[in-house]
């Protein structure tokens, strides 16, 4: 036992001496870990919008110091498909704060049963897993991105290195596949 606790300040001591080696830092930090405030969002580097099962779904609201929107839709649905667009601009434009997440009900009739969803689209939103809004049908662009935009006021922004790239980039205007030239 004393050789081990002796190996492990030995190891640790070698590592802070050598601040090239990256394996090294990652070591060190092990010892010197914070604990985090409760409900402070931690960085994120999953996808902004997110198609949930019954493995995921539980888990999905719950993320603390987010808003996280659930979406129940079908691909049949004409209001659905206005929807998610809006919802995944939502996602983009708060930059990790909101998160939306998708059910099929097609797909998952089980996570509809058990949620009460009667009519789609139905859109529940969560801030630190506690369903704070939610609405049927589709109220229009403005009014969807202002209840989403209501519920992260207040909540601390990420720093910008736990910013996740937007899942959307606009297409170079002068792109023309490879072997095409220009006329």
């Amino acid at each position: 036992m004393k050789t081990r606790i002796s190996s492990v300040l030995a190891l640790t001591l070698c590592a802070a001496a050598l601040p090239s080696c990256d394996k090294a830092r990652n070591l060190t930090s092990l010892f010197d870990k914070k604990p985090k405030a409760a409900g402070a969002a931690t960085p994120y580097d999953g996808p902004l919008v997110s198609p949930l099962g019954a493995a995921d779904y539980d888990a999905f609201p719950k993320k603390p110091g987010r808003v996280v929107v659930i979406d129940f839709y079908a691909d049949w649905c004409g209001p659905c498909r206005e929807l998610g667009p809006i919802l995944d601009e939502a996602a983009n434009l708060h930059k990790g704060l909101v998160l939306v997440g998708k059910v099929n009900v097609d797909k998952a009739k089980e996570i509809a049963a058990r949620e009460g969803v009667s009519g789609i689209p139905d859109v529940r939103i969560y801030r630190d897993g506690e369903l704070v809004d939610q609405f049927r049908g589709y109220p229009g662009r403005d009014e969807v991105l202002r209840r989403i935009a209501s519920h992260t006021e207040g909540l601390a922004p990420l720093p910008k290195a736990a910013q996740p790239k937007s899942s959307l980039s606009p297409m170079d205007k002068d792109w023309m596949p490879q072997g095409m030239q220009k006329r």
